[in-house]
């Protein structure tokens, strides 16, 4: 094949690579696929977060991205390395999309396309590598790596040129890199795994995959996670109070929240507080990525309030005291069935700093606590 016909063909299969179908298919549904779930445009999360119909024919589009340019490269003369280069040329555009801002998929769904139609015989070893790994796991991620990995060993073996070898190590370097997060994720515990049945969490479980994954996502990446409320509990596409909680242990390591909401959704409020909680709480230092693993979330749904009258009001089961004073912030002493309310109490004005004598507002809370 040409320099200048390899050059056209890699440019083009580039492009094609960048067409982002995760994020069109979600856009469709109302939904911007790189809020939700982790974040990521490829076919795993649409898998996720719309459901098996749309992550499939998402990981069909992607597949086809990198198998159709590749194909005609090689029905138009190309060698192996030339088609090698035209099928990398498409995972590059698709994990580096300019169309989405140069932050694409991981380039899987786009490589298996492209290895299908450039060299069959890797899929005959990664694909049940992939397989076994996801059974034994349920980590997509897991499965991706080593299979990715597998790529360029069974390429060599099976008597590919060195050339088109080497470019295919550098391309299994490249997913693999993209998956570095989800290593870091395996490694600690943290990584999610992959369901195939599209069964509905309850309340408990779904509040706490809210604070985990935006506390998550914030510490690691930075960035706010947007819940899917279709596939919520209705209790949390309406809009209400919400503390979250982050313990180590039995030790507290940040707590936030509000008597009135802030968000239009208790889900919104859950994302908008474990954030604070890990970041912005001015009793605690900041939740560090070292931390993520041993992290204990505790969401608490404000069900009533009233200015506190007396003591004998309280419950320590599922009451808090939520002391107010000098406009400083509002500090939370959460429900304690091991303690009294005077402890409670004691806690929280020793946390806003605020003096008896100069009589701060106090609060019971009655509080839904979930984790």
């Amino acid at each position: 094949m040409a320099f200048e016909v390899l050059l056209g063909a890699v440019i083009a299969s580039f492009w094609v690579g960048a067409l982002p179908f995760g994020y069109w298919t979600a856009r469709l549904r109302g939904v911007d696929i790189r809020t939700v779930g982790s974040g990521n445009i490829g076919a795993t999360n649409v898998f996720r977060v719309l459901g098996a119909k749309l992550g499939l024919m998402v990981l069909l589009l992607d597949a086809l991205k990198g198998f159709l340019p590749t194909l005609i490269a090689l029905r138009a003369g190309a060698d192996d390395l030339s088609a090698v280069l035209v099928g990398v040329a498409a995972i590059l555009g698709h994990t580096f999309s300019p169309l989405v801002g140069f932050k694409g998929g991981k380039g899987i769904a786009t490589g298996l396309g492209a290895l299908l139609a450039a060299a069959p015989w890797t899929i005959a070893v990664a694909f049940p590598l992939w397989l076994l790994a996801f059974l034994l796991t349920r980590w997509v991620s897991l499965g991706s790596v080593l299979a990715a990995a597998s790529v360029p060993i069974t390429a060599y073996f099976a008597g590919a040129s060195l050339p088109a070898v080497g470019v295919l190590t550098a391309a299994s370097a490249l997913v693999i890199g993209k998956h570095r997060s989800n290593l870091w994720r395996i490694l600690h515990g943290l990584e999610p795994k992959l369901q195939l049945r599209n069964s509905r969490p309850n309340l408990e479980q779904e509040c706490l995959r809210l604070a985990q994954q935006a506390t998550e996502r914030m510490v690691l990446e930075g960035a706010r996670i947007e819940p899917d409320l279709r596939h919520l509990p209705s209790l949390l596409r309406e809009p209400g109070s919400v503390f979250v909680a982050l313990y180590q242990g039995e030790q507290l390591r940040g707590l936030m929240g509000s008597l009135h909401p802030q968000q239009p959704t208790r889900a919104h409020e859950i994302v908008y507080h474990a954030t604070r909680a890990a970041l912005l709480d001015p009793y605690h230092p900041p939740i560090d990525s070292s931390e993520l693993p041993t992290l204990r979330y505790v969401v608490y749904l404000v069900e009533s309030y009233e200015p506190l009258r007396s003591l004998q009001q309280v419950d320590p089961r599922c009451d808090g005291l939520l002391v107010e004073w000098r406009d400083r912030c509002s500090v939370l002493a959460p429900p304690a069935p091991n303690r009294t309310p005077e402890d409670q109490i004691h806690d929280a004005f020793r946390q806003v700093g605020a003096p008896r004598e100069e009589h701060p507002t106090v609060y019971r809370v009655r509080l839904n606590r979930l984790g």
